[in-house]
């Protein structure tokens, strides 16, 4: 690895990065501050500059895509929800509309620490998706802290889901498989919605969870400073210095999200709302499809949610992929390790979608 690559990566994590991530990091994410290294009235100016780096991907052409209002309360208001919908070419390929011409449907929330990213976030995978499998997808643009911090992003994106289900026909949506998921954020909420699914008689059950990179403890990050060496979570002392989401850029997230405030934070963090992992139950769930970076500051956590699945008998499958970072996922257009992550997306969507 030469020189430059070395400077721009953290010594901790420098021998454990795969050289074509590495390339990549340098070449687009490394030029760039992040918002947690600027103040946050900058970071305000232009939140797009600071959102994580995507390198340059195909677009894939869709069938259509539609942009709905959705109301949501607590504060009133209303979010968009982008709707995409598979060519009929892509459909037939599929083969996986129902007699009376009903899709299959995956409902996306985008990451981006519950502070950061918009639709364009997951666009390029939302499409490929789309086609690839023959579904329909649905983007869910939540809002976002600090102007609504938690629980808002996830009681908006609770809203959304149960909107998609009350309005399926309208949207040409089979109710009966329906999948949710989200990368890092966006996991965090496919998480918790899994559960307030499972718990809700009136919805029909999801057909998958997929969680990529995703949060799911909120109780260990501090305020200020490293992590005590006693967290359960090794990732947090091993990768603190991770590239694209150190724990400076995690604890920057999380005290817009769920404020400085000791008490009231802790208080937060020990509901499963806040902390999906301390549900009082994990049973009975959508089966999980777990993606997990292994250069980045949630590793453990991930890996932890799923053992905690499969102990109570959810069924879930993890993958670890090897030598990267946290938005690894979002460079399909250059990575391998993306490419192969994103067939794997694929692939777990058309296993869920069989009848």
């Amino acid at each position: 690895m030469g020189e430059t690559l070395v400077n721009a990566l953290h010594s901790s994590v420098v021998d454990r990065i795969e050289p074509g991530f590495a390339e990549i990091y340098t070449k687009y994410q490394a030029p760039r501050l992040r918002a947690d290294q600027v103040t946050y009235e900058e970071y305000n100016k232009d939140r797009s500059k600071y959102t994580f780096a995507i390198c340059p991907a195909p677009v894939t052409e869709v069938g259509s895509t539609k942009i709905y209002k959705v109301p949501v309360t607590d504060p009133a208001g209303e979010i968009d929800v982008q709707v995409y919908y598979p060519t009929e070419e892509a459909i037939a390929k599929g083969g996986l509309k129902t007699k009376d011409g009903k899709l299959p449907a995956h409902v996306d929330y985008h990451g981006g620490g519950f502070v950061i990213g918009t639709l364009a976030s997951d666009d390029i995978w939302c499409r490929k998706v789309c086609q690839d499998v023959g579904c329909v997808v649905l983007n869910v643009d939540y809002r976002m802290a600090p102007d609504y911090p938690h629980p808002v992003p996830n009681m908006d994106s609770w809203q959304a889901l149960k909107w998609v289900f009350k309005n399926a026909d309208k949207l040409g949506v089979d109710p009966e498989r329906v999948s949710i998921g989200g990368l890092s954020a966006g996991g965090h909420i496919a998480a918790v919605l899994a559960l307030l699914a499972r718990d809700e008689k009136t919805l029909p059950k999801l057909v998958l969870q997929m969680l990529v990179v995703p949060a799911v403890d909120t109780r260990f990050i501090p305020l200020e400073g490293s992590c005590d060496e006693s967290v359960p979570y090794k990732s947090y002392i091993e990768n603190e210095f991770a590239p694209c989401l150190p724990l400076n850029r995690l604890r920057w997230f999380y005290n817009l999200w769920l404020g400085t405030d000791i008490e009231a934070r802790k208080k937060m963090t020990n509901d499963f709302i806040a902390s999906p992992i301390l549900a009082s139950s994990h049973a009975n769930l959508a089966p999980a499809s777990i993606h997990v970076a292994e250069i980045d500051t949630l590793t453990s956590e991930g890996i932890a949610y799923h053992e905690k699945l499969s102990a109570a008998g959810t069924p879930s499958t993890l993958k670890v992929y090897k030598g990267v970072g946290h938005p690894f996922g979002h460079w399909d257009g250059e990575l391998e390790a993306a490419k192969e992550y994103v067939q794997d997306t694929i692939d777990a969507l058309k296993k869920a979608y069989k009848v």
